[in-house]
């Protein structure tokens, strides 16, 4: 499979064109794929997905966490986590008032307060670490509404 471009490229492509053009996506993105040689972006997906290489390590398992509050070493692990995520998710949204936002950020609090419960427990510590990345966006779009609302007062 050799395509003209990136996966995400081509995808970015698409998207001028549905902009350019008035299009819906999917027609663009099937534009695309029949550009690169494909009946459908579905088939060039799944060609894609086939020759892309296949992890052979195995599933990384920690530890339980059966108390709280965590140990120092999960808690220090899991604030780094905290932060890089929320700079993900700071990128993805894009507040209206970063700033503010940023300022209302406390990793070590919403690792202490919001993280875990002790109706959680036990829990895997690596699946722990992956409740950060999946439910933070909810917390950072709290904060951003927060940070709105104290920008409306302000003014």
């Amino acid at each position: 499979m050799n395509l003209s471009a990136p996966i995400n490229e081509l995808k970015r492509k698409a998207k001028l064109i549905r902009r350019a053009e008035g299009i819906p996506l999917n027609q663009a993105l099937a534009r695309v794929a029949k550009e690169e040689g494909y009946a459908s972006w579905g088939l060039l997906i799944r060609d894609y997905d086939a020759l892309k290489p296949k992890p052979n390590v195995q599933p990384r398992t920690g530890y339980q966490i059966t108390f709280l509050p965590v140990e120092a070493a999960y808690r220090k692990e899991a604030i780094e986590l905290a932060n890089s995520t929320f700079e993900t998710v700071m990128r993805r949204l894009e507040p209206d008032n970063p700033k503010q936002t940023r300022a209302l950020w406390n990793a070590a609090n919403y690792v202490d307060k919001h993280h875990l419960s002790a109706d959680m427990l036990p829990i895997d510590s690596e699946y722990a670490l992956s409740l950060i990345e999946a439910f933070l966006v909810h917390h950072v779009v709290d904060l951003a509404v927060r940070a709105d609302r104290m920008a409306v007062e302000d003014s």
